[in-house]
């Protein structure tokens, strides 16, 4: 293996590594607010009084840097895989930080799910492709995961707190894989000066989208349910990016052939029974061992 796979690995567990340690302390600051914020902008000022929040936060920007640092060096399909084990990653970590654990039926379906994203992004890592598309493109692809994020919002109101956590892990998931794709754009006007961006709609519109996604993870951490919150998030974030690249930004998927093919439906019916799963485990705290006397 060359220095460079192994920096290219090394980096992407360091990201996948802080991108769970930003799950667990975000969640468990979140589930201290009332759910009567939930859903609301108010609780993001809510939080940013939390110290530990901003712990959180600052993980989630130490796991960008590095994920930014993995891509320099390495590609897209063997980074974005890796990424897949910030689910077992949050897991552990909440085990010692929190003293919280799932049964061995959700750390099945935990590990599943990480197995069926990492398999689905390295059948259908996209490459090549354009930057931006016209605002006109945006309509038809978009509104359907519009329509998705609503419904699961609205779900979210009525369902029990492990489905609750899925539904808006879900609809967060769908609004960061949308700021991925702006996110192309972004980078590619910053390229031409540093206000180069200031003229065009994508900016604004990740602006929203991830705003409005970190407002539905913080409302499905509030839950105090990380295994379905992450879960649910982590395939429908690059899943909607990988469909977002191909339709509107012309970027090939890798997967070709019957193989493939049968890899990615293995991949997706593994990520689906991973999701459910995670949300029927009981998610408990640790009990102290007991201490004998002298």
């Amino acid at each position: 293996m060359s220095r460079e796979v192994l920096a290219t690995v090394a980096a992407a567990l360091a990201a996948a590594f802080l991108y769970a340690l930003s799950n667990v302390y975000q969640e468990s600051e979140a589930e201290q607010i009332d759910e009567e914020h939930t859903m609301r902008l108010g609780l993001l000022g809510r939080l940013a009084r939390r110290p530990r929040w901003w712990i959180g936060m600052s993980s989630d920007v130490g796991g960008y840097v590095f994920e930014a640092i993995a891509l320099g060096i390495g590609s897209l399909i063997l980074v974005e895989p890796i990424l897949a084990m910030s689910l077992p990653f949050s897991l552990l970590l909440s085990r010692f930080l929190q003293r919280r654990t799932i049964d061995r039926q959700g750390w099945i379906s935990a590990l599943l799910l990480a197995v069926g994203v990492a398999s689905f992004l390295y059948e259908v890592a996209p490459n090549g492709g354009e930057q931006i598309a016209p605002l006109h493109d945006w309509i038809a692809p978009v509104l359907p995961v519009l329509a998705v994020i609503v419904a699961c919002i609205a779900l979210a109101h009525t369902a029990t707190l492990a489905r609750r956590a899925m539904f808006l892990g879900i609809a967060a998931g769908a609004a960061f894989g949308i700021s991925a794709v702006l996110t192309k754009a972004f980078v590619h006007y910053l390229g031409q000066g540093v206000f180069a961006w200031a003229p065009h709609w994508e900016p604004y519109a990740l602006a929203v989208s991830a705003i409005g996604g970190l407002v539905c993870s913080q409302s499905a951490f509030q839950t105090g349910v990380l295994p379905a919150a992450v879960g649910a998030e982590q395939v429908m974030q690059p899943t909607i990016g990988v469909i977002l690249g191909a339709v509107l930004l012309n970027e090939q998927l890798s997967a070709s052939g019957k193989l493939d093919f049968v890899v990615v439906v293995l991949a997706i019916v593994a990520m689906a029974y991973g999701v459910l799963g995670v949300t029927r485990a009981e998610y408990t705290e640790v009990s102290e061992p007991a201490v004998r006397g002298g």
